[in-house]
């Protein structure tokens, strides 16, 4: 067990094994972590799957289309 003193807020902080972030306490580690995501963005802040599929029955209903859902045929 072990102790250093962060190098970027100045805290002291204890350990069991020595962090691979180096001297670095874990509140400053989480802070420069970014949580988000690349692929996906549009998709989640778009419409909701049941939006889409309402306009995709609605436009094939103007088109004069017939959609058979794919769970509910016999294959």
């Amino acid at each position: 067990m072990g102790s250093l003193i962060c190098e970027n807020c100045g805290r002291t902080f204890t350990f069991d094994v020595i962090p691979r972030r180096g001297a670095v306490c874990f509140a400053c580690h989480v802070k420069g972590v970014r949580f988000g995501f690349q692929q996906g963005q549009q998709m989640f802040h778009d419409k909701t799957i049941r939006e889409q599929e309402r306009e995709i029955v609605d436009s094939a209903k103007r088109d004069g289309r017939e959609i058979e859902y794919v769970g509910n045929r016999w294959v």
